[in-house]
Protein backbone atom coordinates (compact mmCIF):
# COMPACT_ATOMS: atom_id res chain seq x y z
CA UNK A 1 0.00 0.00 0.00
CA UNK A 2 2.71 2.30 1.02
CA UNK A 3 5.10 2.04 -2.42
CA UNK A 4 1.79 2.48 -4.22
CA UNK A 5 0.57 5.54 -2.75
CA UNK A 6 4.34 7.19 -3.31
CA UNK A 7 3.51 6.57 -6.94
CA UNK A 8 0.11 6.30 -7.60
CA UNK A 9 0.54 10.62 -9.09
CA UNK A 10 3.42 9.34 -11.48
CA UNK A 11 1.52 6.35 -12.82
CA UNK A 12 -1.97 8.04 -12.90
CA UNK A 13 -0.46 10.41 -15.45
CA UNK A 14 0.82 8.15 -18.02
CA UNK A 15 -2.95 7.42 -18.92
CA UNK A 16 -4.01 10.79 -19.02
CA UNK A 17 -4.14 14.02 -21.50
CA UNK A 18 -3.79 16.49 -19.11
CA UNK A 19 -0.31 18.81 -18.53
CA UNK A 20 1.97 17.66 -16.11
CA UNK A 21 2.89 19.49 -12.82
CA UNK A 22 6.60 17.58 -11.74
CA UNK A 23 7.10 17.86 -7.75
CA UNK A 24 10.46 16.07 -6.44
CA UNK A 25 11.20 14.43 -3.45
CA UNK A 26 14.55 12.64 -2.50
CA UNK A 27 14.22 11.02 1.19
CA UNK A 28 15.47 7.87 2.64
CA UNK A 29 13.05 5.16 1.93
CA UNK A 30 15.74 2.45 2.77
CA UNK A 31 18.31 2.34 5.46
CA UNK A 32 18.63 3.06 8.94
CA UNK A 33 15.91 6.19 8.56
CA UNK A 34 13.48 4.73 6.03
CA UNK A 35 10.53 4.97 8.07
CA UNK A 36 10.58 8.66 8.41
CA UNK A 37 11.67 8.68 5.02
CA UNK A 38 8.47 7.39 3.63
CA UNK A 39 6.49 8.62 5.67
CA UNK A 40 7.24 12.07 5.07
CA UNK A 41 6.48 10.88 1.56
CA UNK A 42 3.56 9.31 1.88
CA UNK A 43 1.62 12.42 3.55
CA UNK A 44 2.99 14.30 0.77
CA UNK A 45 1.61 11.99 -2.01
CA UNK A 46 -1.87 11.54 -0.22
CA UNK A 47 -2.45 15.24 -0.25
CA UNK A 48 -0.95 15.26 -3.90
CA UNK A 49 -3.59 12.57 -4.92
CA UNK A 50 -6.71 14.26 -3.06
CA UNK A 51 -5.60 17.37 -5.31
CA UNK A 52 -5.22 15.29 -8.26
CA UNK A 53 -8.47 13.88 -7.62
CA UNK A 54 -10.49 17.31 -7.55
CA UNK A 55 -8.84 17.42 -11.46
CA UNK A 56 -5.36 19.03 -10.09
CA UNK A 57 -4.50 22.79 -9.73
CA UNK A 58 -5.72 24.84 -12.81
CA UNK A 59 -6.41 21.97 -14.74
CA UNK A 60 -3.06 20.82 -14.77
CA UNK A 61 -2.37 17.30 -12.21
CA UNK A 62 0.63 16.78 -10.06
CA UNK A 63 3.16 14.52 -10.84
CA UNK A 64 5.26 13.42 -7.45
CA UNK A 65 8.16 11.74 -8.04
CA UNK A 66 10.37 10.18 -5.37
CA UNK A 67 13.38 9.10 -5.02
CA UNK A 68 15.52 7.30 -2.32
CA UNK A 69 18.65 8.58 -0.85
CA UNK A 70 18.96 6.47 1.66
CA UNK A 71 20.09 8.91 3.93
CA UNK A 72 23.41 9.44 1.95
CA UNK A 73 24.10 13.59 1.01
CA UNK A 74 25.47 12.58 -2.19
CA UNK A 75 22.79 10.62 -3.28
CA UNK A 76 20.60 13.55 -2.09
CA UNK A 77 22.74 15.38 -4.59
CA UNK A 78 22.19 13.40 -7.14
CA UNK A 79 18.52 12.74 -6.52
CA UNK A 80 17.89 16.85 -6.59
CA UNK A 81 19.98 16.57 -9.99
CA UNK A 82 17.66 13.95 -11.95
CA UNK A 83 14.63 15.78 -10.50
CA UNK A 84 15.15 19.28 -11.85
CA UNK A 85 16.88 17.92 -15.02
CA UNK A 86 15.36 15.02 -15.66
CA UNK A 87 12.14 15.15 -14.45
CA UNK A 88 11.61 19.60 -15.13
CA UNK A 89 10.77 19.46 -11.45
CA UNK A 90 8.96 23.06 -10.91
CA UNK A 91 9.64 22.18 -7.04
CA UNK A 92 11.05 20.00 -4.48
CA UNK A 93 9.44 19.14 -1.14
CA UNK A 94 10.30 17.43 2.12
CA UNK A 95 13.72 16.38 1.91
CA UNK A 96 15.39 14.32 5.07
CA UNK A 97 18.66 14.87 7.10
CA UNK A 98 20.47 17.71 7.98
CA UNK A 99 24.21 16.21 6.27
CA UNK A 100 21.74 15.81 3.12
CA UNK A 101 20.74 19.31 3.08
CA UNK A 102 23.81 20.80 3.90
CA UNK A 103 25.66 19.20 0.86
CA UNK A 104 22.49 20.34 -1.14
CA UNK A 105 23.25 23.97 -0.31
CA UNK A 106 26.93 23.24 -0.45
CA UNK A 107 26.85 22.01 -4.34
CA UNK A 108 24.29 25.19 -4.79
CA UNK A 109 22.04 22.96 -6.56
CA UNK A 110 18.96 25.07 -5.54
CA UNK A 111 19.99 28.09 -6.48
CA UNK A 112 22.00 27.42 -9.74
CA UNK A 113 18.79 25.52 -11.24
CA UNK A 114 16.66 28.63 -8.97
CA UNK A 115 14.37 25.93 -7.64
CA UNK A 116 12.37 26.03 -4.48
CA UNK A 117 12.64 23.57 -1.32
CA UNK A 118 9.50 23.17 0.57
CA UNK A 119 10.13 21.81 3.82
CA UNK A 120 13.00 19.77 5.34
CA UNK A 121 13.75 17.42 8.36
CA UNK A 122 15.94 19.13 10.31
CA UNK A 123 15.85 22.18 12.40
CA UNK A 124 19.80 22.75 12.25
CA UNK A 125 20.97 26.43 12.28
CA UNK A 126 23.29 26.16 9.43
CA UNK A 127 20.61 25.70 6.78
CA UNK A 128 18.45 28.41 8.25
CA UNK A 129 20.08 30.95 6.44
CA UNK A 130 22.12 29.27 4.06
CA UNK A 131 19.87 29.87 0.92
CA UNK A 132 16.76 31.67 -0.41
CA UNK A 133 15.64 28.82 -1.78
CA UNK A 134 14.57 26.45 1.70
CA UNK A 135 10.88 27.67 2.48
CA UNK A 136 11.35 26.02 6.18
CA UNK A 137 8.00 24.43 7.83
CA UNK A 138 9.50 23.72 10.97
CA UNK A 139 11.11 25.39 14.30
CA UNK A 140 14.80 24.85 14.72
CA UNK A 141 16.68 22.70 16.93
CA UNK A 142 17.62 26.26 18.93
CA UNK A 143 14.16 26.74 19.64
CA UNK A 144 13.53 22.94 20.79
CA UNK A 145 16.62 22.98 22.67
CA UNK A 146 15.67 26.21 24.50
CA UNK A 147 12.36 25.22 25.46
CA UNK A 148 13.30 22.04 26.98
CA UNK A 149 15.84 23.68 28.83
CA UNK A 150 13.61 25.84 30.07
CA UNK A 151 11.05 23.45 31.19
CA UNK A 152 13.58 21.22 32.92
CA UNK A 153 16.04 23.80 34.53
CA UNK A 154 13.55 26.41 35.61
CA UNK A 155 10.20 24.11 36.25
CA UNK A 156 11.84 20.73 37.58
CA UNK A 157 15.43 22.81 39.09
CA UNK A 158 17.91 20.09 36.97
CA UNK A 159 20.82 20.96 36.53
CA UNK A 160 22.86 18.05 35.55
CA UNK A 161 22.06 17.61 31.65
CA UNK A 162 23.99 14.76 29.01
CA UNK A 163 23.56 14.20 25.80
CA UNK A 164 23.72 11.32 23.34
CA UNK A 165 24.01 12.15 19.51
CA UNK A 166 24.18 11.34 16.21
CA UNK A 167 27.86 11.86 14.67
CA UNK A 168 28.02 14.00 11.96
CA UNK A 169 25.87 16.81 10.87
CA UNK A 170 22.80 16.40 12.71
CA UNK A 171 24.24 15.70 15.91
CA UNK A 172 26.63 18.61 15.84
CA UNK A 173 24.00 21.01 15.19
CA UNK A 174 21.83 19.46 18.19
CA UNK A 175 24.62 19.50 20.49
CA UNK A 176 25.73 23.24 19.51
CA UNK A 177 21.81 24.31 20.15
CA UNK A 178 21.63 22.95 23.02
CA UNK A 179 24.80 24.42 24.50
CA UNK A 180 23.76 27.22 23.66
CA UNK A 181 20.55 26.87 25.74
CA UNK A 182 22.66 26.02 29.14
CA UNK A 183 25.20 28.32 28.53
CA UNK A 184 21.94 30.67 29.22
CA UNK A 185 21.48 29.24 32.25
CA UNK A 186 25.27 29.31 33.72
CA UNK A 187 25.43 25.09 32.83
CA UNK A 188 27.11 22.93 31.07
CA UNK A 189 26.74 18.94 29.81
CA UNK A 190 28.21 16.63 32.26
CA UNK A 191 28.13 14.06 29.50
CA UNK A 192 28.53 13.62 26.18
CA UNK A 193 28.31 10.35 23.92
CA UNK A 194 28.00 9.59 20.26
CA UNK A 195 27.04 6.86 17.85
CA UNK A 196 27.56 6.43 14.47
CA UNK A 197 25.40 7.15 12.29
CA UNK A 198 25.34 4.68 9.36
CA UNK A 199 25.05 1.69 11.79
CA UNK A 200 23.02 3.52 15.02
CA UNK A 201 24.56 1.07 17.33
CA UNK A 202 24.07 3.06 20.50
CA UNK A 203 24.45 0.58 23.23
CA UNK A 204 28.15 1.97 24.65
CA UNK A 205 27.08 5.56 24.70
CA UNK A 206 24.37 3.53 26.76
CA UNK A 207 26.37 1.90 29.21
CA UNK A 208 28.26 4.95 29.40
CA UNK A 209 25.30 7.43 30.76
CA UNK A 210 23.14 4.52 32.29
CA UNK A 211 26.79 4.55 34.75
CA UNK A 212 26.89 8.79 34.60
CA UNK A 213 23.07 8.84 35.54
CA UNK A 214 22.70 12.76 34.96
CA UNK A 215 19.31 13.67 35.89
CA UNK A 216 18.22 14.19 32.28
CA UNK A 217 19.65 13.38 28.69
CA UNK A 218 19.04 14.50 25.70
CA UNK A 219 18.63 12.51 22.51
CA UNK A 220 19.51 13.92 19.36
CA UNK A 221 18.94 10.86 17.46
CA UNK A 222 16.71 9.41 14.66
CA UNK A 223 14.30 7.10 15.30
CA UNK A 224 15.76 3.81 15.50
CA UNK A 225 19.11 4.44 17.65
CA UNK A 226 16.67 6.43 19.99
CA UNK A 227 14.33 3.78 20.63
CA UNK A 228 17.48 1.15 20.94
CA UNK A 229 19.29 4.01 23.20
CA UNK A 230 16.50 4.13 25.29
CA UNK A 231 16.06 -0.20 25.78
CA UNK A 232 19.34 -0.59 26.72
CA UNK A 233 20.03 2.68 28.95
CA UNK A 234 16.97 1.26 31.21
CA UNK A 235 18.24 -2.49 30.70
CA UNK A 236 21.74 -0.61 32.23
CA UNK A 237 19.72 0.19 35.51
CA UNK A 238 19.57 4.25 34.10
CA UNK A 239 16.65 6.21 35.64
CA UNK A 240 17.59 9.67 34.05
CA UNK A 241 14.76 11.59 32.39
CA UNK A 242 15.03 11.17 28.77
CA UNK A 243 13.61 13.41 26.24
CA UNK A 244 14.38 13.59 22.15
CA UNK A 245 14.15 16.23 19.56
CA UNK A 246 11.41 15.95 16.95
CA UNK A 247 12.91 13.83 14.25
CA UNK A 248 12.24 10.68 16.31
CA UNK A 249 9.08 9.55 16.00
CA UNK A 250 6.89 7.80 18.90
CA UNK A 251 5.35 4.97 17.08
CA UNK A 252 8.22 3.52 16.07
CA UNK A 253 9.62 4.04 19.06
CA UNK A 254 6.99 2.05 20.71
CA UNK A 255 6.78 -0.56 18.12
CA UNK A 256 10.63 -0.95 18.20
CA UNK A 257 10.94 -1.32 21.95
CA UNK A 258 7.15 -2.30 23.26
CA UNK A 259 5.11 0.67 25.00
CA UNK A 260 6.33 -0.21 28.24
CA UNK A 261 9.65 -0.07 27.99
CA UNK A 262 8.73 3.68 25.95
CA UNK A 263 6.78 4.94 28.79
CA UNK A 264 8.16 8.32 30.20
CA UNK A 265 10.64 9.70 26.89
CA UNK A 266 9.69 12.85 26.43
CA UNK A 267 9.85 14.37 22.56
CA UNK A 268 10.18 17.75 21.31
CA UNK A 269 7.27 18.05 18.55
CA UNK A 270 7.24 21.18 15.76
CA UNK A 271 3.78 20.06 14.80
CA UNK A 272 0.55 19.69 15.90
CA UNK A 273 -0.68 16.56 17.58
CA UNK A 274 -1.74 14.14 14.21
CA UNK A 275 -4.45 12.64 16.75
CA UNK A 276 -6.05 16.47 18.02
CA UNK A 277 -8.64 16.92 16.43
CA UNK A 278 -9.53 20.53 17.50
CA UNK A 279 -7.96 22.25 14.25
CA UNK A 280 -9.12 21.83 10.98
CA UNK A 281 -5.18 21.25 9.43
CA UNK A 282 -5.94 17.75 11.41
CA UNK A 283 -9.40 17.26 10.43
CA UNK A 284 -8.61 17.70 7.01
CA UNK A 285 -5.32 15.41 6.95
CA UNK A 286 -7.37 12.28 9.15
CA UNK A 287 -10.19 12.08 6.88
CA UNK A 288 -7.35 12.62 3.62
CA UNK A 289 -5.77 9.55 5.42
CA UNK A 290 -8.08 7.73 5.64
CA UNK A 291 -9.78 8.12 2.84
CA UNK A 292 -6.65 6.67 1.14
CA UNK A 293 -5.79 4.09 4.30
CA UNK A 294 -9.32 3.33 5.88
CA UNK A 295 -9.88 -0.45 6.30
CA UNK A 296 -13.76 0.78 4.25
CA UNK A 297 -15.60 1.09 7.58
CA UNK A 298 -16.79 4.42 9.21
CA UNK A 299 -15.73 6.05 12.36
CA UNK A 300 -13.14 7.61 14.73
CA UNK A 301 -11.50 4.84 15.65
CA UNK A 302 -10.83 3.52 11.96
CA UNK A 303 -9.63 6.65 11.34
CA UNK A 304 -7.23 6.45 14.50
CA UNK A 305 -6.26 2.73 13.07
CA UNK A 306 -5.55 4.33 9.48
CA UNK A 307 -3.47 7.05 11.04
CA UNK A 308 -0.95 4.71 13.59
CA UNK A 309 0.06 2.55 10.80
CA UNK A 310 2.91 4.96 10.08
CA UNK A 311 4.66 7.67 11.67
CA UNK A 312 2.32 10.36 12.22
CA UNK A 313 4.22 13.25 12.54
CA UNK A 314 6.20 12.77 9.42
CA UNK A 315 3.16 12.03 7.58
CA UNK A 316 1.52 15.15 8.45
CA UNK A 317 4.98 17.14 8.33
CA UNK A 318 4.55 15.87 4.08
CA UNK A 319 0.89 16.67 4.17
CA UNK A 320 1.87 20.26 5.17
CA UNK A 321 4.21 20.98 2.27
CA UNK A 322 2.29 19.35 -0.42
CA UNK A 323 -0.33 22.10 0.97
CA UNK A 324 2.11 24.89 0.64
CA UNK A 325 3.26 23.64 -2.94
CA UNK A 326 0.16 23.30 -4.00
CA UNK A 327 -1.40 27.18 -2.78
CA UNK A 328 1.88 28.42 -4.48
CA UNK A 329 1.80 26.55 -7.72
CA UNK A 330 -1.93 27.34 -7.96
CA UNK A 331 -0.95 31.45 -7.29
CA UNK A 332 2.01 31.16 -9.96
CA UNK A 333 -1.30 30.71 -12.63
CA UNK A 334 -1.36 28.08 -15.57
CA UNK A 335 1.97 26.42 -16.92
CA UNK A 336 3.43 27.55 -13.64
CA UNK A 337 7.74 27.97 -13.77
CA UNK A 338 10.19 27.94 -10.94
CA UNK A 339 10.52 31.10 -10.50
CA UNK A 340 6.70 31.74 -10.67
CA UNK A 341 6.85 29.18 -7.89
CA UNK A 342 9.21 30.94 -6.10
CA UNK A 343 7.62 33.92 -6.54
CA UNK A 344 4.29 32.46 -5.05
CA UNK A 345 5.70 31.00 -2.01
CA UNK A 346 6.63 34.24 -0.66
CA UNK A 347 3.85 35.70 -0.46
CA UNK A 348 2.32 33.25 1.86
CA UNK A 349 2.07 35.53 4.63
CA UNK A 350 0.35 34.71 7.24
CA UNK A 351 -0.68 31.87 5.79
CA UNK A 352 -3.31 29.93 7.62
CA UNK A 353 -3.24 26.31 7.10
CA UNK A 354 -6.17 25.29 9.61
CA UNK A 355 -5.24 25.90 12.99
CA UNK A 356 -0.96 25.99 11.99
CA UNK A 357 0.60 29.62 10.89
CA UNK A 358 2.88 29.76 8.19
CA UNK A 359 5.04 32.91 7.55
CA UNK A 360 7.10 34.20 4.43
CA UNK A 361 7.50 37.13 2.60
CA UNK A 362 10.14 38.45 0.49
CA UNK A 363 13.09 37.82 3.19
CA UNK A 364 11.13 35.46 5.36
CA UNK A 365 12.03 31.76 5.11
CA UNK A 366 10.96 30.61 8.75
CA UNK A 367 7.85 29.74 8.49
CA UNK A 368 6.63 28.42 11.98
CA UNK A 369 8.35 28.26 15.34
CA UNK A 370 5.75 26.08 17.00
CA UNK A 371 6.85 23.96 19.27
CA UNK A 372 5.58 21.59 21.97
CA UNK A 373 6.76 19.09 24.91
CA UNK A 374 4.57 15.75 24.70
CA UNK A 375 5.90 12.62 26.70
CA UNK A 376 5.06 8.67 25.66
CA UNK A 377 2.38 7.09 28.09
CA UNK A 378 1.74 3.39 28.90
CA UNK A 379 -0.57 3.06 26.16
CA UNK A 380 1.82 4.28 23.61
CA UNK A 381 0.40 7.48 22.88
CA UNK A 382 1.36 11.07 23.66
CA UNK A 383 0.76 13.16 26.27
CA UNK A 384 1.10 16.68 26.64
Amino acid sequence: MLKKLIITASLALNAQTYAEITVGQSVPTTGIAAETGKALALGASIYFNQINGQGGVNGELINHVVRDDAYEPQRTIQNAQELIEKQNAVALISFHGTANINALIKAKTLDNFTVPLVGIHTGADSVRTATPYIFHTRAGYTQETDKLVKLLSDNLGVTRFAVMAEQGAYGEAGIAALKAALAKKQLTLAAEEWYERKTGGTNKAAQALAKANPEVVILIATTKPAASFVQEFKKQGGTSQLYALSPVQFEEVAKQIGKKTAHGLGISQVFPYPYDTRTRLVQEFQRALYDELGSGSSGKNEAMAAIAKYPSYAMLEGYISAKLVVEAIKRAGKAPTRAGVYNALTTLNRYDLGGFIIDYNATKRTGSNFNEITMMSPTGALTR
